[in-house]
């Protein structure tokens, strides 16, 4: 019988680490080579590996002409030489190919997941393992890091596999003098010295051995004079005290030999492989101590909402699990746990607040170290730990603020890869935004709807004593609300509801009889105030009954599927993570890397079309294109090159026209002078084949039957204009204004706004002459003693005045939202380029102060 029962527990046991494996594996493993390299970022780092795999691994089949081939020092790689190590290793197996070099990053990040795993399922259980490596592959600053030729992973993992190891054998060791005890505790500090050793060479002294050897000292200490420590078999120590002295007197020294090197390093000098990390010659502002939370803030998003409740949650004992025998001393050792994972992580904190003044932001080591900690709130609340509304609430109201963050400043979603200076796609920020709420619902709703109570034991068995139930609790819910300052609450309400009514007749009585005041209010204001009074009653009533609801169908959901309620927590970490790493990150990732432009051009190109790049190094090709193609840095030379003399473009006989169709990757920020230098020649918009990316865009001399895709051909038009309102007014003999029409944000065309709503207006130029001086333009819209005033650069300054060519028909949209306090009416339109206090004198056409009248906007 106990023989069963141990094959029995072995095959569970093995159950559990396999979905470990695969669920780490189908995290980390499937899109290493979805992403093209991030230039300059990973190019750079991927560049240092190739040099390394040339002179360590005998690579000579990776040297590329005009590339630096030397071995490079720390002071090049910037930090330890491991992940660059592992970076080179794969491009000797596999050749010269992205995913080649992050495939052993990501097996970095997958070794540390199951120690992870394996740490936890011995030292508490296997749900607590499998709750931790849920929570760790579901965090971007993790996943990130596995999926890109940065390096820290490699630090991550290292630190995962030291802290584990070490803390693994302090408590192994502390069981006693059992044969079984002490093979465990040898094994455990063999991971913990890899760990160790692998920290050493990736971040230094401070962060690769100090944390987690002060980290497992002072757990020692603790224990020990916290009284929790077992008592020894005979009268020496136990092994546990020779492996939490040797952690704490390694811990120490690492310690005060990597503040030392800090104090005595600067900018400029040598790397010292003990420091590992590059210093900067003048830190941002930002580096303060504070740094490194609100980079977690962002790079953890969304579990950095629930990691701050599940730190307070570890501090509470552990709850006892129906195990049988051996509970006893299981709940000894995960209090060890706890007491450890406390801790090191208040270390880890420690240190990287330390070197932010220094360094700046660098990716935090250790995310393995919060997930643990996530895991084991969860894993106590499916033990029967108490639930927690302050948590549900909590947890949803940081997370939409973290939301909003992301929302507001989408260049902080970059936060996980801790690079300087990063600039997010504009054109992909509304996809980013739909993404990250798609995250905040999934994640928030529900975690809340997880720890708001616990699991009822009976249920209602039939839709019409469930319908009974929920009429019961809305009835006595609108008597505690009755009850509420002895009924003072419920008497203000209905003063407010009368005061809505009262308002809401004033409104619509005064809008029939022309009452002045009423009349003069804008319409959706006025609409407003005549629906309050019924619609805010009934979404204040209607919102408890949702919540209701959706409470009930967790209820039941759960019920159905005979799993813990606290699986919850874990599923909306998988939902909301997979999100970010399947959608969102990899949507970022082909706005940042040429690699689908390079793709694009392998589709599309014809054999003998040769390619360029201008702006985006040549050394990118190396990994696409099995080698390195034309590059520019001058535009005029791109030029040059893409339109060799020949004889047509798209087939029509043109002077000094190309002979063959060329290709050329360019970088955004040069598109706009490449496409006037083609305009100037042959009076339409440089083709680009693919504009799916706002950062990097391929181009051709040539259409070939194909739409063009460049963004220009919305600002410069190679079709005649028809604005809806035309004019006909000069800037002097250099501008001609064509007329202007307003659109909504869908694009339609519109004849009257309304205040508080966004409108675009469109004015249309024709270019007689080039544009001198650096002129911007205003709008104004007056009437009724009131203005809005639209001051700002022409087509955002994207396409600048002095890049327009003769005969160019350009457009102008400028996004405007009245105020409230534009009253209905008729109102002028005024527009016209200013520069300082002088304003474009306009010589012909409808004008006032050099203002051109444009006419009418009828404001409802």
């Amino acid at each position: 019988m106990d023989r069963d029962r141990m094959a029995a527990g072995s095959g569970r046991a093995g159950l559990a680490r396999l979905a470990a494996l695969a669920l780490a594996a189908l995290a980390l493993l499937p899109l290493v080579g979805k992403s093209g390299i991030w230039d300059p970022y990973e190019l750079d780092r991927a560049d240092l590996a190739r040099r390394i795999a040339i002179h360590v691994f005998g690579a000579r089949g990776l040297d590329l002409a005009d590339a630096s081939g030397q071995l490079p020092t720390l002071t090049d790689l910037g930090m330890g030489e491991l992940g660059f190590t592992s970076m080179a290793l794969g491009f000797r197996v596999f050749g010269l190919h992205d995913w080649a070099g992050r495939l052993p990053l990501a097996l970095w990040g997958l070794a540390g997941a199951l120690v992870l795993y394996e740490f936890l399922a011995r030292l508490v259980d296997r749900r607590a393992g499998l709750y931790g490596v849920a929570v760790l592959v579901t965090m971007p600053l993790y996943v990130m890091q596995a999926r890109t030729l940065l390096g820290d992973i490699v630090t991550m993992a290292a630190l995962t596999m030291a802290f584990c190891g070490l803390i693994g054998a302090l408590l192994e060791g502390g069981r006693g003098a059992q044969r079984g005890a002490r093979l465990a505790s040898a094994a455990w500090f063999a991971v913990g010295i890899l760990g160790v050793v692998a920290g050493y060479l990736s971040r230094g002294l401070l962060i690769g051995v100090a944390v987690p050897a002060l980290g497992a000292g002072l757990t020692w200490v603790l224990l020990r004079t916290s009284g929790a420590w077992p008592e020894p078999e005979g009268r020496g120590p136990t092994l546990g005290d020779l492996v939490g002295a040797a952690a704490l007197v390694l811990g120490v020294a690492a310690t005060a030999q990597g503040a030392l090197v800090l104090a005595s390093s600067s900018a400029g000098e040598p790397l010292p492989r003990a420091l590992g990390v590059a210093l900067l010659k003048k830190p941002p502002v930002e580096s303060t101590f504070d740094l490194t939370l609100r980079q977690l803030g962002h790079a953890l998003f969304p579990w950095s909402a629930f990691l701050p409740f599940a730190v307070g949650r570890l501090f509470r004992a552990p709850a006892a699990d129906r195990a049988g025998e051996g509970v006893a001393p299981r709940l000894d050792r995960e209090a060890g746990v706890r007491i450890a994972l406390i801790v090191t992580s208040a270390l880890a904190y420690g240190a990287f607040a330390l070197l932010a003044p220094h360094a700046g932001a660098l990716p935090f080591s250790g995310p393995a170290l919060l997930a643990a900690i996530a895991a084991l709130a969860i894993r106590d609340l499916e033990r029967g730990a108490p639930s927690s509304r302050a948590l549900a609430v909590g947890c949803a109201v940081l997370a939409f603020v973290l939301y909003r963050d992301l929302v507001t400043s989408p260049d902080r979603a970059l936060s996980v890869f801790s690079v300087d200076k990063p600039v997010f796609p504009k054109s992909f920020e509304g996809e980013a935004a739909s993404a990250m709420r798609f995250v905040l619902l999934a994640f928030a709703g529900l975690v809340s709807l997880t720890w708001f109570e616990e699991q009822p034991r009976d249920l209602d068995r039939s839709f019409g004593a469930w319908a009974r139930r929920l009429l019961d609790e809305v009835h006595a819910g609108a008597a505690e609300l009755a009850r509420i300052w002895n009924g003072n609450l419920l008497f203000l309400l209905i003063v407010i509801e009368a005061a809505l009514v009262g308002v809401g007749a004033m409104l619509f009585v005064g809008k029939r009889i022309g009452w002045g005041t009423v009349a003069r209010m804008p319409n959706h204001l006025a609409a407003y105030g005549m629906n309050a009074w019924w619609a805010l009653p009934l979404l204040l009533a209607a919102s408890p009954v949702l919540l209701l609801v959706a409470r009930d169908a967790f209820r039941h959901a759960v019920a159905r599927a005979s799993v813990p309620r606290a699986i919850g927590t874990p599923l909306a970490g998988l939902v909301a993570g997979f999100a970010l790493s399947f959608w969102y990150y990899p949507a970022l990732a082909a706005q940042l890397s040429p690699k689908e432009v390079f793709a694009s051009y392998e589709s599309l190109r014809k054999p003998g079309e040769p390619l360029a790049t201008l702006g985006v190094r040549s050394r990118t090709a190396a990994y696409y294109q099995g080698g390195e193609v034309t590059s520019f840095t001058d535009v005029l030379q791109a030029f040059d090159w893409l339109t060799a003399a020949g004889s047509s473009v798209d087939g029509t006989a043109v002077p000094d026209a190309p002979a063959a169709r060329r290709w050329l990757v360019v970088k955004s920020d040069d598109l706009p002078r490449l496409n006037s230098l083609f305009r100037k020649r042959y009076q339409r918009n440089l083709p680009v084949l693919d504009g799916r990316s706002s950062q990097i865009l391929l181009a051709s001399n040539e259409l070939g039957g194909r739409p063009n895709e460049s963004w220009l051909g919305r600002v410069v038009l190679d079709e005649p204009a028809a604005p809806e309102n035309p004019l006909d007014a000069m800037f002097e003999d250099q501008l001609e204004v064509l007329g202007w029409e307003l659109t909504d944000d869908d694009g339609q065309k519109v004849s009257s706004v309304v205040p508080q709503k966004s409108y675009h207006l469109r004015t249309y130029f024709r270019v007689h002459r080039p544009v001198t001086g650096n002129w911007k333009m205003f709008v104004h819209i007056d009437g009724f003693q009131r203005r809005y005033n639209g001051d700002h650069p022409v087509i955002e300054g994207r396409y600048p005045l002095s890049l327009w060519q003769p005969g160019d028909v350009v457009v102008d949209d400028h996004e405007l939202q009245l105020e409230p306090n534009f009253t209905p009416g008729d109102y002028t339109l005024y527009f016209g380029l200013f520069a300082g206090e002088t304003r474009f004198q306009v010589t012909r056409g409808p004008e006032h102060e050099d203002r051109v009248r444009g006419g009418v906007i009828r404001v409802r």
